[in-house]
């Protein structure tokens, strides 16, 4: 058997798992290579030895898979950049520039979306203490009234502290260190702009090039006075920058099942490859012309991609359609999933961590789910007219993409929008003309033809799909949140989906078996995780800045105990996830007391009324809050108590002079801006 008839969707599967082993397992990357290398070594001697056996494809259908297996490992380990004898963390004892301040010079590789307080950039390093290095950081930049914006390819330098990024402190929240290390950012700096010195060379590189091809159409585009959000839009979907886009847009976008709009994915790709593919029509039918015509189709897909600044989501899209035009070129429909495994796989190779961005996750099943259940749902009705085939059409794409992304879109996102039919059948149909007319709109700035007329229908375009997603949103009866979701149900919910799926394409007996099984596995999953939420008991002490918040859960109801009380954003970044997770609901909420009893453990807070001597009163637990100013060796030798804990209402240095009371004394000190919230089990 050739390489060439074996399916390259083993291939790509085979890879796949070995990416997820190689990141899980401590493999150094002298085995990783080692083992592929064995591998392949054993792949030619066999061939060498028994060409007929393997010709059947015997020896050939096991080794294959388990090289690429090997090869997956190897591909994580070299693109390690920890591995790089010239990263910034293998130059400089990280003692040294966690502790004290470093002269760091860089250029500015992305914007990233700004906070409240912070505008935020990923950075490219060039000199780390007088070294030249490389590796990437995160700058963080107070905002200020200059509302000043670094260009990509500008190059700074500063002095200032790096610091290793922080890790979710509470159970369940985003963990944005553990997000940014896929994109092999370990370490973050902040800076004040006015500190940042400008230099004068600047890296150009084709990220610069899009970004200046942006800034131009922008300024182009003032001309035509559209207002904020409609400018967020064009930006979002024409120019791949979500930079702009409110908070209020994006949670409505969100709310309606429509998310994905707002992000250059797939579905921009194909309609945009749909219009090129219009626009070279008359190419096919002279000599060579369907060959030109899916080389011109390529070309410009790639210039649109760099135009919307190669982001991970651009490039998966655009190299997946390139793969996909390719396979349709061929007319074999396994050539359509081969091309998406190539297309996947060559992304792979050049970044294999993108395997665990959620974007790349949701695109590529997305499509799968696309070519595989849409044919099955078009052949059981066929509409007699042009408009409701389309209708069906439409609704059996995005009914297809809803259902093979449900599982995971549940585990990642814990809500379902019951609408996302209606959203997605009016707004599919609108974006191919906003980005139809947008592209128009954005070659007539550049002219000085009259375009009035259709510079209205763009801004009524986008208002009519903006009006329509904020509808869909505000229909909150129909939107299912805070649905708690785990890695188990994840799976046995696909199993279902997979199964129900092969049954209705072709009906067998054994089928109904698995059925069966996997609905069996489901639902037993069910009842295991409602019976151990059911059943959990745990006092919890979070970590917040600048309060005091602990909570009592019980029967899926929290009682919860605060010093201030919570805003609705620190409420929802605090608890939102834990309640989701627990399946519970806040059932009370109380002002901090100073004694309280849980099971057969006494705490006694102490804050600044020192209140801590209480007679006869021998506290197992002393909880430290809002700084207080007290004596902490004697009040230990007072009250005795078995643990200390320190929570994020304290001062840094507090905390570490209490630690250092506590070691010498022989005394349990937890921390919760180190070691996260404190968790007291039944």
């Amino acid at each position: 058997m050739r390489l060439i008839n074996v399916p390259f969707v083993i291939i790509t599967c085979a890879t796949l798992l070995g990416i997820v082993v190689g990141h899980y397992c401590s493999i150094t990357l002298s085995s990783s290579i080692l083992l592929f290398s064995i591998s392949i070594l054993v792949l030619t001697v066999v061939w060498l030895r028994s060409k007929k056996i393997f010709s059947k494809g015997y020896y050939f259908g096991f080794l294959t898979p388990l090289i690429f297996i090997f090869f997956g490992i190897a591909l994580i380990k070299i693109h390690d950049p920890k591995n790089n004898s010239n990263h910034y963390t293998n130059q400089i004892d990280s003692g040294v520039f966690l502790l004290n301040k470093v002269g760091v010079k860089f250029h500015i590789a992305e914007r990233l979306k700004s906070t409240t307080y912070y505008d935020k950039y990923i950075v490219s390093l060039h000199i780390l203490n007088q070294k030249f290095v490389e590796g990437n950081l995160l700058l963080r930049l107070p905002k200020d009234n200059t509302n000043r914006i670094l260009e990509i390819g500008e190059t700074y330098s500063f002095l200032g502290k790096i610091t290793p990024i922080d890790k979710p402190l509470n159970p369940h929240q985003f963990d944005y260190k553990q997000h940014l290390s896929h994109q092999k950012i370990f370490h973050q700096a902040t800076a004040s702009t006015n500190l940042l010195i400008r230099h004068k060379d600047i890296q150009w590189s084709i990220f610069r090039i899009a970004d200046q091809i942006r800034k131009d159409i922008n300024q182009k585009l003032k001309k035509y006075s559209f207002n904020t959000r409609q400018l967020s839009i064009i930006n979002a979907l024409l120019l791949g920058q979500r930079q702009e886009i409110t908070q209020e847009t994006f949670n409505a976008y969100r709310d309606a099942g429509a998310i994905h709009i707002l992000a250059v994915s797939g579905l921009h790709v194909g309609i945009l490859l749909l219009i090129i593919n219009w626009i070279t029509s008359p190419l096919k039918f002279s000599r060579n012309g369907k060959h030109i015509s899916v080389l011109l189709s390529i070309i410009l897909l790639w210039c649109f991609a760099i135009i919307a600044g190669l982001s991970p989501s651009v490039l998966r899209a655009v190299t997946m359609f390139s793969f996909l035009t390719i396979g349709i070129q061929i007319q074999s429909k396994t050539s359509i999933y081969n091309s998406l495994c190539v297309s996947m796989f060559v992304l792979l190779c050049f970044n294999p961590s993108l395997l665990f961005s959620v974007g790349f996750q949701l695109s590529y099943l997305a499509v799968f789910s696309i070519v595989w259940i849409q044919p099955i749902m078009a052949k059981t009705f066929h509409p007699r007219f042009y408009i409701t085939k389309k209708l069906w059409e439409t609704f059996t794409v995005t009914f297809a993409a809803q259902l093979g992304l449900l599982p995971i879109t549940l585990f990642y996102f814990h809500q379902f929008p019951g609408l996302f039919f209606i959203s997605n059948l009016i707004i599919i149909p609108t974006l191919g003309l906003i980005l139809g007319l947008g592209i128009l709109v954005i070659a007539l700035a550049y002219t000085t033809i009259p375009s009035q007329a259709i510079i209205l229908i763009f801004k009524i375009s986008i208002d009519t799909m903006n009006n329509i997603v904020i509808w869909v949103s505000q229909q909150k009866s129909f939107l299912i949140t805070d649905i708690s979701f785990s890695w188990k149900t994840l799976i046995t919910l696909s199993l279902v989906i997979y199964t129900s799926i092969t049954l209705f394409k072709k009906y067998q007996r054994r089928k109904i078996y698995w059925l069966v099984v996997s609905l069996n596995l489901f639902f037993t999953g069910l009842i295991i995780d409602k019976y151990i939420v059911d059943t959990k008991e745990e006092l919890i002490i979070f970590h917040t800045n600048r309060n005091t918040v602990f909570g009592v859960l019980k029967n899926q109801k929290l009682n919860l105990y605060h010093k201030d009380s919570l805003s609705y954003q620190n409420h929802n970044f605090l608890l939102k996830n834990y309640l989701i997770q627990n399946k519970a609901k806040i059932d009370s909420t109380y002002t901090l007391k100073n004694i309280y009893r849980y099971k057969k453990h006494t705490i006694q807070i102490i804050d600044r009324s020192n209140i801590y001597s209480l007679k006869g009163l021998q506290p197992d637990i002393l909880l430290l809050s809002g700084s207080p100013k007290i004596h902490l060796e004697r009040i230990i030798r007072d009250v005795q108590p078995k643990q200390i804990i320190a929570d994020g209402s304290n001062y840094k240095n507090y905390i570490d002079q209490w630690e250092k009371s506590c070691t010498t004394l022989n005394i349990s000190f937890y921390r919760t801006d180190k070691k996260g919230a404190f968790l007291l089990k039944q």
